[in-house]
């Protein structure tokens, strides 16, 4: 399915007395993941057979990676797909409010915090005596010009229900609701496999989480058990549904039928010492192939295209179709943040965490490693003796593949958008 109808908010002054964000819209393009065909025959089914009136759902997140955006997006994307008709809007945040607070903290930091020494950014995030602070900090001065902006668009928009990807969109709405007493549900999906913070409990209704320990986590930080909801793990739709075969993937891309291939993601910020596990790769793998993805990241892109001339090294760019180079790959590699773990999880995909990108990515790498579906390998030479191990023990490999088809390939999106349909039911 297209995104199609899936809107995204435009912040605007229309004249509206309530503050500006009243009206304009944009579409969002997207790849697709189903037939224009299969939109057409939902709408047409939705005009025969309508249980829900229209309804107005706000998806809000923050951009400070593209996982809290990938995650709200294949929400979307199943909400629509239920129900066509409903206003579904993907927000994001600070660019639609133009707030600066929010665009330093939570973008221009963030990145900060990942260029920064794992000790040092574990002071920042980690340190337990330093987040009530922090916590504050956030709840008061830092968002109070966002709660008011909130305030405005909730009295003018006013969604049936908020369905929130990022724990700093959820106070801001929590706030602003209460504010202007405006009973709206507000709901949250934690979007780490594992771990938590105090700043996670951000005053949602409902919370969505991926995984027993991170249920345990929240908990521990004073999140009532029953609002708590456990759910598979949440991918876009074209990675949980009519998956490519390895064979036909590479076929598509060109890629050897019998080489090993790897899938390194650097991430947009070339995270970790990337040419030094590439080396590791080169040196230690004679017939394969490291597919080597930068995303946005055009400096290190060209860096790779000059430094390596070996036929096994592709760079790539930004691409639309990550989930056919992860069905062409054997393995994947690189930082673990949620999103990308997931969805190796989903392809049933080992994984190789070569960096943490972020503090809060720490427990990510504990649930990878301790669930037997893939290692850790911190230094080039760690890398390079686990592919080594990859060549004279099968087993090894093996046994993560088979924990891995042990994970279901339900979609977690998918049980997020089918709750918030039959909470209008009620």
């Amino acid at each position: 399915m297209y995104l199609q109808g899936v809107l995204i908010f435009t912040a605007g002054r229309n004249g509206c007395p309530c503050q500006p964000w009243c009206g304009q819209r944009k579409r969002l393009s997207t790849s697709p993941v189903c037939g224009r065909k299969d939109l057409r025959r939902l709408k047409r089914n939705s005009r025969m057979v309508n249980e829900n009136p229209s309804k107005k759902v706000l998806v809000p997140y923050i951009l400070t990676g593209y996982g809290h955006f990938i995650i709200a997006q294949a929400i979307a994307l199943y909400l629509k797909k239920k129900q066509p008709d409903w206003d579904v809007r993907l927000f994001e945040l600070a660019s639609e409010f133009k707030d600066q607070a929010l665009e330093r903290f939570y973008k221009r930091a963030w990145r900060y915090i990942l260029q920064m020494p794992t000790l040092a950014a574990q002071v920042v995030f980690g340190v337990e005596e330093a987040l009530p602070a922090l916590s504050s900090f956030v709840n008061g001065q830092l968002i109070h010009s966002a709660v008011l902006k909130a305030m405005g668009f909730l009295a003018g928009y006013k969604p049936d229900l908020i369905m929130s990807t990022h724990w700093g969109c959820t106070h801001i709405f929590n706030q602003a609701r209460n504010k202007v007493e405006y009973e709206v549900p507000l709901w949250y999906v934690y979007t780490e496999l594992a771990g938590g913070y105090q700043l996670m409990n951000c005053g949602a209704d409902k919370y969505f989480v991926m995984s027993d320990e991170a249920d345990k986590a929240l908990k521990g930080e004073g999140i009532a058990a029953e609002k708590m909801e456990k759910i598979n793990l949440v991918v876009r739709p074209q990675f949980a549904e009519q998956i490519i075969s390895k064979e036909n993937a590479r076929r598509d891309l060109g890629l050897p039928v019998d080489d090993f291939i790897l899938l390194f993601s650097v991430g947009g910020e070339g995270i970790g010492p990337t040419f030094g596990f590439i080396n590791a790769f080169i040196k230690t793998v004679k017939q394969g192939r490291i597919l080597v993805a930068t995303g946005r990241n055009e400096k290190l892109f060209d860096g790779l295209q000059a430094k390596f001339k070996d036929k096994r090294v592709t760079p790539l760019g930004f691409r639309e179709d990550i989930e056919r180079l992860m069905a062409a790959s054997d393995v994947m590699a690189g930082k673990c943040g949620a999103s990308y773990s997931m969805e190796a999880a989903i392809m049933r995909r080992p994984f190789i965490v070569t960096s943490i990108g972020a503090p809060s990515e720490r427990p990510n790498m504990k649930y990878i490693v301790e669930n037997g579906f893939g290692w850790y390998t911190s230094t080039p030479a760690q890398f390079a003796k686990l592919l080594e191990t990859f060549v004279t023990d099968k087993i090894v490999y093996q046994d993560a593949i088979d924990n891995l088809n042990k994970v279901s390939r339900i979609n977690g999106a998918e049980t997020v958008a089918a709750d918030i349909v039959d909470s209008f039911k009620h």
